[in-house]
């Protein structure tokens, strides 16, 4: 166990600890006197202006924001106050009507213009409400880059119980398999994903990608996606960044509790849940070592002697003898009654005063666990076998009913602390802890007939259990440095540690023939290694640390016109290092273990091991054997370096210029366990340009016009120079030496009218052109796979956005809400050049192009929101709808796989009870609808699987002090 895993194990339990004593320090009340608080921002750009005086007209009482724009004003008498705010080089701006109850606090916000563009004072009417969503779309229209985001407000609203869910709302995402993020159609290896600013690494050994169904929603404040680069932004970037910001604390005492419950119409209170016997800790999303390697064979060295050997030497028999025995018997689901979902949380925040400064301080937890299944669902495989003109049909490889379910448990913890060390200057520190426990049982049986006789039924049997977990300790500092011209300095430093960890991953396979002998109905079982694999124990473990470093500074200067500039540059350092292990060991079959149907009895203790001793001559019944290849095994580490610089500069009063350029190095490594194996690498270093303009047509409407180069690595197994057999995907991978580096070229243009506070009309187009992308190709005819460089690809497309109140259309509907977005998409990238020599062999007509996997041509949201301030109620209405898109890449000529459209639609609805407590309702998948992939072949539909979801209906009560 590394360093830092340990550190982030102490922060598990120490996150879980540090509640007792905030339970114990939150006891005191409200603070007595009367506030107002808020923030000051630059009209223009959008961000904090540090030392704006705010004062309230007629009295003494007042405050100067601090270093993040932040003011408060303490003693503030209860009535109707005017506040005016000043600073030098910008109008003064007065607002009228702020009203400040007793024990209350108002929150205020000021927007100041620079004195050029605004010569004369400015009286504005304070706003009663301060909506969250509008704040977000604020911060949209002031932003350097075009983005789009969704805050904790609508998150809560849609009932999103994970980060994977929240992204399906947001324009141009989609959300594949239920975790992974597209955006554009691009994933993976094409899309950054961060944590408050960080880039988080992967924890999939298969996917240069992060889940996001891992970030509980209850933890996060809002997640912004940016589209266009600029040179502070990772140079991994093409598709965007997703940036994932975790709950702050709040400005004053806050106490929530929550607590739900769901039920699915297909799993909840069934007696058919497929499952089996686990750990004690399995509710907490651990494995307690119930699926632990033995002991006597967690050495990686340690050798299992062969059955030939331990005939006739009771030394070698008895040791093969042990190994065999140390294993689970159980290599098939038993079936119990699912109980309905749960879910709770809990979280509690406030500032202190901690020598005579602020301290803010917020505290969360989060825990569910949800079952899913389904029965009679299908998977099957189909082959091209011969030319397209001569066949008229795909050929079967197998057909078979599909029961499956899995029981999660996914936990998360989350620590803010931030402290004034001064006006200017200010220390934050994150920690955030995130755990998923799966298990999955999984039965199907069907027909083989690639491999099996006709009357002849193959039957497979999977026992799987997952565990993720992801920790974050992150330190930053902001600094206001008045002397050196105003200077902003911003620094952070963090460590993260990912990790999936498979233990005991089992999978059974047999084969049976139903006969009918002397009248009489027999079936005969048999086990055949030559058609499928046998009985195995599998183990799998990766783990991925990072520590990313990065420091930023931010000179304010006038411009020749007196406008408001900005100079930015700064610099990054990030290693991270990986350790992937994997063990192997099959179960094998002598002539006296006959396998006679019963699984349970098949691995049973007459039937492992030495069955008969007879003369000093052992004989075994299933016997154990090492499968695993030290070739598997490998370690790799990665070392990013970069520095940037950019402008943002008012060329004139509408008129706004940001860019620079973005200088990355990189240096990757990746070693195989087996010293046989040659090590593999990329070196590189790359200028990264960006230019964005944003012209303000008027106040609240923007064009903007953006170009920016990215790029997109290779994964440390991609590059890795040797060939390892993928014994869960069932194919050899082929590492690629010679991997380059993919180069993309973004463009875009954006209009934007924000016509309301909260409200926004939006439209976008993009062009992105791939040089060197990166594609998997079969690269010989038994099913080896490998990553290589092909010439060019592109992707283009629109994005349509609109969010709208409906008192527009009548007074009456003013708490009504409208929204949607649409994006169009298209992508085409060469087809790696022997795969597509191996497609016009069979089909001369074959394009040379294909479409971008999990890129769909179109996906649209559409919701319908009730908000009732008065009375405390809230719903919403949501259907969403993605087009077809391409899931897996065939073998030869047989056509691709495409999941098929699936539309969902979910309702919401929440009532406040009383002052503090709210009851919540919901409905989800209320069309039932199902997920379906398909090859299409001479306009037939193949399936390849498809099930259906099951709707689920969730009731849950939340209490809140304030």
């Amino acid at each position: 166990m590394t360093t830092s895993t340990k550190m982030l194990n102490m922060l598990e339990a120490a996150i879980l600890a540090v509640f007792m004593s905030m339970a114990a320090a939150v006891t005191a009340g409200v603070p007595a006197d009367g506030k107002i608080k808020g923030k000051a921002v630059d009209a223009q750009t959008g961000e904090a202006l540090p030392g704006v005086n705010v004062l309230i007209e007629g009295t003494t009482l007042g405050a100067a924001t601090d270093i993040d724009g932040l003011y408060t004003i303490n003693a503030v008498p209860p009535g109707t106050h005017t506040v005016v705010a000043s600073m030098i080089g910008y109008a003064r701006l007065r607002v009228t009507n702020v009203t400040v109850s007793d024990n209350g606090v108002a929150a205020l916000d000021f927007s100041l213009k620079s004195e050029v563009l605004q010569q004369d004072e400015v009286v504005v009417e304070a706003q009663a409400l301060k909506n969250t969503e509008a704040s977000l779309l604020k911060n949209r229209q002031k932003s350097a880059a075009v983005s789009d985001a969704i805050s904790a407000e609508a998150i809560s609203r849609s009932g999103s119980g994970s980060a994977a869910d929240a992204m399906e709302q947001v324009t141009g995402a989609s959300i594949v398999d239920g975790k992974y993020v597209y955006v554009r159609g691009l994933g993976d290896r094409y899309l950054n994903t961060q944590l408050n600013g960080v880039t988080l690494p992967s924890a999939n050994p298969d996917r240069n990608t992060v889940s996001l169904d891992l970030f509980p929603s209850k933890l996060l404040d809002n997640i912004v996606t940016v589209k266009t680069f600029t040179p502070d932004k990772p140079g991994s970037f093409t598709g965007g960044t997703v940036d994932i910001a975790t709950r702050s604390y709040p400005e004053s005492f806050s106490l929530t509790v929550s607590t739900s419950t769901s039920f699915n119409t297909q799993t909840s209170l069934k007696d058919n849940f497929l499952t089996y016997a686990g750990g004690n800790k399995d509710w907490l999303g651990y494995d307690d070592g119930a699926r632990d390697l033995p002991a006597l064979l967690a050495d990686p060295n340690a050798v299992i002697p062969s059955v030939g050997t331990a005939f006739n030497n009771a030394q070698q028999a008895y040791a093969l003898d042990r190994a065999s025995r140390a294993f689970s018997s159980q290599l098939a689901p038993t079936m119990k009654s699912a109980p309905i979902d749960q879910s709770y949380s809990f979280s509690v925040g406030d500032q202190v005063t901690l020598f005579n400064r602020p301290l803010g301080f917020l505290g969360s937890l989060s825990y569910s666990r949800a079952l899913s299944s389904y029965r009679d669902g299908t998977t099957a495989q189909y082959q091209l076998s011969g030319k397209v003109a001569e066949v008229n049909e795909l050929n079967n490889l197998y057909l078979l009913s599909d029961d499956r379910s899995a029981d999660e448990v996914l936990w998360g913890g989350l620590l803010s602390l931030s402290y004034k060390l001064s006006t200017h200057h200010e220390l934050s520190s994150n920690f955030m802890y995130n755990r998923s426990g799966e298990s999955v049982a999984r039965y199907q049986m069907g027909p083989m007939p690639r491999d099996l006789a006709a009357g002849t039924f193959y039957e497979t049997r999977v026992l799987q259990y997952t565990e993720r977990k992801l920790g974050s300790a992150q330190l930053s500092g902001s600094h206001f440095l008045p002397n050196l011209a105003g200077m902003r300095v911003e620094w952070t430093s963090s460590l993260t540690n990912t990790a999936q960890d498979e233990p005991d991953l089992r999978f059974f396979s047999n084969d049976f023939t139903p006969i009918e002998r002397n009248g009489a109905a027999q079936t005969f079982y048999s086990i055949s290694p030559s058609n499928y694999s046998r009985p195995v124990h599998y183990y799998r473990n990766l783990d991925e640390e990072q520590w990313e470093s990065k420091l930023t500074a931010t000179l304010p200067f006038k411009q020749w016109r007196g406008l408001q500039a900005n100079f930015k540059f700064g610099g990054l350092h990030s290693t991270k290092d990986r350790l992937f292990r994997e063990r192997r060991f099959e179960f094998h079959q002598s002539s006296s273990a006959r396998y006679n149907g019963d699984p349970f009895g098949f691995f049973s203790t007459s039937m492992v091991g030495i069955v008969d001793s007879t003369g000093g001559r052992y004989r075994f019944g299933n016997y154990i054997v090492d499968g695993s290849q030290l070739a598997n095994n490998y370690d790799g580490d990665q070392t990013i370096t970069a520095f940037f610089g950019m402008l943002d500069l008012p060329l004139l009063n509408k008129l706004r210029f940001i860019g620079g350029v973005r200088f990355e190095t990189t240096d990757m490594n990746v070693a195989s366990q087996d010293p046989q194996k040659p090590r593999g690498g990329l070196e590189t270093e790359d200028f990264l340009p960006s230019i964005n303009f944003v012209y303000e047509l008027q106040s609240n409407m923007n064009v903007r016009a953006a170009y920016g180069k990215t790029l997109a690595r290779p994964t440390f197994r991609e590059l890795a120079p040797f060939a390892s057999f993928d014994f869960v995907g069932d194919f050899i991978f082929v590492g690629n030496p010679n991997l380059k580096r993919t180069l993309v070229d973004n463009y875009d243009v954006r209009w934007e009218w924000f016509a309301r506070p909260g409200e926004i009309y939006a439209v976008s187009g993009f062009y992105k052109r791939f040089e060197n992308p990166i594609e998997r190709a079969i690269v010989s005819n038994n099913n080896q796979g490998q990553f290589q460089n092909v010439a060019e690809a592109v992707v283009f497309g629109a994005e349509f956005e609109v969010r709208q109140r409906l008192d527009r259309v009548a007074p009456a509907l003013r708490n009504f809400q409208i929204g949607g977005n649409l994006t169009l998409v298209h992508s085409q990238v060469d087809i790696p050049a022997k795969e597509l020599a191996t497609l016009r062999e069979l089909d001369p007509q074959a394009s040379g192009t294909r479409e971008l996997q999990g890129q769909s041509p179109y996906l649209l949201n559409v919701d319908l929101s009730y908000d009732n301030i008065t009375s405390g109620t809230t719903a919403g209405l949501y259907y969403n709808i993605f087009g077809e898109r391409l899931s897996e890449v065939s073998l030869g000529g047989t056509p691709n796989i495409y999941e098929q459209p699936r539309g969902t639609l979910d309702l919401t609805a929440s009532q406040r009870v009383w002052s503090g407590l709210t009851i919540k309702a919901s409905g989800k998948n209320l069309l039932d609808t199902s997920i379906r992939k398909v090859h299409h072949f001479k306009e037939v539909d193949y399936v390849s699987r498809e099930h259906k979801l099951g709707r689920t209906y969730s009731l849950g009560l939340t209490y809140n002090i304030e």
